[in-house]
C-alpha cells in the first residue's frame, strides 16, 4: 500500500531517531518528490546532511523548509547553525535580523547571537515533523546558565576569546594587505587568548603571506591542536607544509580538511595541486575537476587542470581549461601564460605569442610570461627581441638564455662580460658548460667551466637486453602509447620526417604501470657510482633530488635530429626501442659533439663521438653535449625513449 506524505515522513522521523539514516533519507526524498517545498522533510533531510558533515550541502534544504514554514522556531535555528558552520557570518546575520522582524521568541534571538560569537558552541539540529516538536530546553538552559555566570562573575567574555570587533579588524587589515598590522593583532590576541585558535589561524596566514614559512608552521599546528575540527585550520597547515616542500604531510592535512568538510572547494583544489607535484597526475586531475564541480567559477582550479593535462599531454583539453579559467577571471596572466605553452607545444606560435603578450599586457612585471615570450622568439631565432624580454624578467633560466642570445649575436665582449659574471658565481649548469666550448671554438679563448671541462668522457653505453625483458618492458610499452589515439604529439623544431609525445612520457598511464621508470633510476644510480670520484662538478654537485621529463620520437625513412642540447638537463639519456638494420655504417647513429656548428675552423675528430646504437641500446651523457642523429634511408621506424635528469 501506498504511503502518505504523513505517514512517510512519521517513518522517517522514526528512522531518524533509531539511527537507519539511509531509510531516513530515502523517505524523505520521497516525499519531496511529490512535495519539493515540504518544510519538515527539507529540513530533516537538511539535518542528515549536517550529520555527515556536508554542511554546505544542507544550507539550500533549511532555506527552502525556513520560505515555506517561516513560524517553525526551529527551522531559523539550523538554518543560522549551518550559516555559522560554513563561516557565512554576514549572511547568518542577515538571516536572524529577519527572524527578528517574523516575531522570534527573545529566547532563540539570544540562543542565536550566543551562537554568532566565535566561542559559541554550536548544537546539532533536532529533528521536525513529530506532533509535539523538539523543545529549545537544552539551548535556553545553556544561555540562562551562562547569564548565571556573568552576573555572579560580574564580568563578560573578555578573558575567554576577543571581541568580534577584534575579529573584524583583523580580518580587515589582513585581507587589506597591511600584514605588519594584522601580525600585530594576531600577537596580541594570541598573548590575551592562547587557548582561542582564531588568533593562531590568522598569524600562520600572515606569517606564510610575508614570506616565514617555519615560524608560520608552529601557529598552523597550534590552531589545527586548538580546533582539530576546523577544516579551514587544516587546510592551512597543508599550505604551510606545501611551501616547506614536505608534501605527503600536506596531503594528509589537505584530506582531513575535505573530510571535515567535503565541500571544501580550496581543499580539493590545494589536494590537486600536491598531488601534481607528487606526480600522481590522475589523481591530481580527479581533485581538481572536482573542485570545479563544487565551485564552477574556480578560475585557478581550471588553470591547475590545465597545467596537469598539459603534463600529460592532453594539450587540446589543457587549453579549453585554460581558456575556461580567462573567460571565468580575464585578468588571470597565469592561465594567459600557460596557454602560450601550450599553444606553442601545439606548433601554434603566433596565436602563443599573443598569448603571452597579453598576459603581459595585464601584468606588466610578470616575469614567468616575459620568459615564455623570450623562449618563443629564441626558437624563432629573433635573438634581438628574445633578448630584451629576458633581461626584463629576473628568472635564473633567463640569464641563461640571455648569454645564448648574445653568442648567437656574434656580441663577442657582451658575451664574456655574462659568462665571466655566472662562472663566477659558481653556476654549475648545462648550458654554461655547454658555452664554455662553443666559444672556444667561435672565438679562439679557451674557457674552463664548473659543470665539465670533457663531457665526452662521460658518455655511457649500455646494453638493456642482457639486463632486462626489453620486449615486454620497453617495445610493447612503446608500441602500446604510440598506437593510442589518446596521445598528443608535440611540434618539434629539431625533427625532421618524425614525431615526437606532448608532455612527460612518465605520466602516461600505460607507462606508470611499468618498471621503466624504476628501471632509469637504478640505471642512473649506477652511472653516478661509476663516476663518484671524479672532480668534474656535475659529479660533485650531482643533485640531492631530481626528476625525469622523457618523451618518445618516432623517426621515418629519411629521419633525423639536428644538433641541439638540453638546457634544463644534468646529465641527457636515450632508450632505443627500435633501430632499423643499418644499410650504410651509421645509419641512424646517434652523434656527441662539443659544438653546435657543423663546420668549425679547428675542430678535429676529437671533438665528437659517434655512438653505434642498437635495439636495446641505453646512452646516457652530459646534457652540456650537443647530439643529433644521422640520417636513415631504411623503411623501418626508428623509434626511441628520450629523457633528461632535471635537477629540483
Amino acid at each position: 500500500m501506498e504511503l502518505t506524505v504523513d505517514q512517510a515522513l512519521q517513518q522517517g522521523v522514526a528512522a531518524h531517531k533509531e539511527g537507519k539514516l539511509q531509510d531516513a533519507e530515502r523517505l524523505y526524498r520521497a516525499i519531496l518528490q511529490s512535495q519539493p517545498a515540504h518544510p519538515d522533510a527539507n529540513h530533516n533531510l537538511g539535518v542528515l546532511a549536517v550529520l555527515a558533515n556536508k554542511t554546505d550541502a544542507a544550507l539550500p534544504l533549511f532555506k527552502v523548509a525556513l520560505e515555506a514554514n517561516p513560524k517553525v522556531e526551529q527551522f531559523w535555528l539550523s538554518y543560522i547553525d549551518a550559516l555559522i558552520k560554513e563561516k557565512h557570518f554576514e549572511m547568518a546575520k542577515a538571516v536572524l535580523e529577519q527572524g527578528k522582524k517574523k516575531g522570534l521568541s527573545k529566547d532563540i534571538v539570544e540562543a542565536a547571537e550566543t551562537q554568532l560569537t566565535p566561542t559559541a558552541q554550536v548544537n546539532e539540529p533536532k529533528l521536525a515533523g513529530q506532533k509535539k516538536r523538539l523543545s529549545f530546553s537544552e539551548r535556553r538552559k545553556e544561555l540562562a546558565e551562562n547569564k548565571k555566570k556573568k552576573k555572579a562573575k560580574k564580568q563578560d567574555l573578555k578573558g575567554i576569546s576577543p571581541s568580534q570587533a577584534e575579529i573584524d579588524n583583523l580580518l580587515h587589515q589582513y585581507q587589506a594587505g597591511r600584514y605588519s598590522d594584522a601580525e600585530k593583532l594576531a600577537l596580541s590576541i594570541t598573548e590575551r587568548f592562547p587557548e582561542h585558535e582564531f588568533g593562531w589561524k590568522a598569524l600562520g596566514a600572515i606569517l606564510s603571506q610575508t614570506g616565514r614559512i617555519s615560524e608560520s608552521l608552529v601557529a598552523s599546528q597550534k590552531s589545527v591542536q586548538l580546533a582539530p575540527q576546523d577544516a579551514e585550520a587544516h587546510n592551512n597547515l597543508g599550505n604551510t607544509l606545501k611551501e616547506l616542500g614536505r608534501l605527503d604531510e600536506a596531503e594528509a592535512c589537505y584530506t582531513q580538511a575535505i573530510t571535515l568538510k567535503p565541500g571544501f572547494a580550496e581543499a580539493h583544489y590545494n589536494l590537486g595541486d600536491t598531488l601534481k607535484e607528487l606526480g600522481r597526475l590522475d589523481e591530481a586531475e580527479a581533485s581538481c575537476r572536482q573542485a570545479i564541480t563544487l565551485k564552477p567559477d574556480f578560475a585557478e582550479a581550471h588553470n591547475n587542470l590545465g597545467v596537469t593535462l598539459q603534463e600529460l599531454g592532453r594539450l587540446e583539453e589543457a587549453e579549453a581549461s585554460y581558456t575556461q579559467a580567462i573567460s571565468v577571471k580575464p585578468d588571470y596572466a597565469e592561465a594567459r601564460s600557460n596557454l602560450g605553452v601550450t599553444l606553442q607545444e601545439l606548433g601554434r606560435f603566433e596565436e602563443a605569442e599573443a598569448s603571452y603578450s597579453q598576459a603581459i599586457a595585464v601584468k606588466p612585471d610578470y616575469a614567468e610570461a616575459r620568459y615564455n615570450l623570450g623562449v618563443l622568439l629564441f626558437e624563432s631565432g629573433k635573438y634581438n627581441l628574445a633578448a630584451e624580454q629576458f633581461e626584463l624578467c629576473d628568472i635564473h633560466l633567463s640569464k641563461l638564455y640571455a648569454i645564448q642570445c648574445s653568442y648567437l649575436q656574434d656580441k663577442e665582449s657582451i658575451f664574456y662580460e655574462k659568462f665571466e659574471l655566472l662562472v663566477n658565481q659558481v653556476e654549475t649548469n648545462a648550458v654554461l658548460g655547454s658555452l664554455g666550448f662553443r666559444s672556444e671554438f667561435k672565438y679562439g679563448i679557451k674557457k674552463s667551466n664548473s659543470f665539465c671541462n670533457d663531457p665526452l668522457k662521460y658518455v655511457v653505453k649500455t646494453d638493456l637486453n642482457a639486463l632486462y625483458d626489453f620486449e615486454n618492458i620497453f617495445i610493447e610499452t612503446a608500441r602500446d602509447v604510440l598506437t593510442d589515439n589518446s596521445v598528443f604529439y608535440r611540434a618539434q623544431s629539431h625533427l625532421k620526417n618524425g614525431i615526437q609525445t606532448a608532455g612527460n612520457i612518465f605520466a602516461q598511464k600505460k607507462v606508470l604501470k611499468t618498471e621503466i621508470e624504476s628501471i632509469i633510476h637504478a640505471e642512473i644510480e649506477k652511472y653516478r657510482i661509476q663516476f663518484k670520484d671524479s672532480e668534474e662538478g656535475f659529479i660533485k654537485s650531482w643533485p640531492t633530488s631530481y626528476e625525469i621529463k622523457g618523451w618518445l620520437v618516432c623517426m621515418q625513412s629519411g629521419g633525423k635530429l639536428a644538433p641541439h642540447m638540453h638546457d634544463k638537463g644534468w646529465i641527457t639519456g636515450s632508450i632505443y626501442i627500435n633501430v632499423p638494420p643499418k644499410s650504410e655504417t651509421d645509419s641512424g647513429n646517434l652523434v656527441l659533439c662539443l659544438s653546435d656548428q657543423d663546420h668549425v675552423l679547428g675542430v678535429e675528430q676529437s671533438q665528437q663521438s659517434i655512438i653505434d646504437v642498437v635495439t636495446g641500446s641505453l646512452c646516457f651523457f652530459p646534457s652540456s653535449l650537443h647530439h643529433y642523429t644521422i640520417p636513415f634511408e631504411e623503411k623501418e621506424e626508428r623509434i626511441v625513449l628520450a629523457f633528461d635528469v632535471i635537477p629540483k
